[in-house]
């Protein structure tokens, strides 16, 4: 369900935003003055203090748990994890084995 939840947010911010990057504003003003190195936790704190739009909030929620030392970290990982996503949606399931 994570990971579909990412997904989905991740077009929606396509959507919205229509750029090649679109990530980039959103998490930009999102972690409006950041200072890194930042855990997953503390982006969400700042986002939050931010008042960024909750999608945004989710989406750096579900990140991996570990520092990240700059933004472009972040977009990547997130960019990452969506094109996981989508190619874990797409992989045929395999045939349940005959008894």
């Amino acid at each position: 369900m994570r990971r579909t939840r990412l997904e989905e947010g991740m077009k929606e911010l396509e959507t919205r935003m229509g750029t090649p990057s679109p990530l980039a504003q959103p998490l930009h003003q999102a972690l409006l003055g950041a200072v890194f190195p930042l855990s997953v936790d503390q982006l969400v704190l700042l986002a939050r203090e931010n008042e960024a739009p909750s999608l945004v909030v989710s989406l750096l929620g579900s990140l991996p748990a570990r520092r990240f030392e700059s933004l472009d970290a972040i977009q990547q990982a997130l960019e990452s994890q969506a094109g996981a996503s989508e190619e874990a949606t797409e992989a045929p399931l395999a045939p349940m084995p005959s008894r």
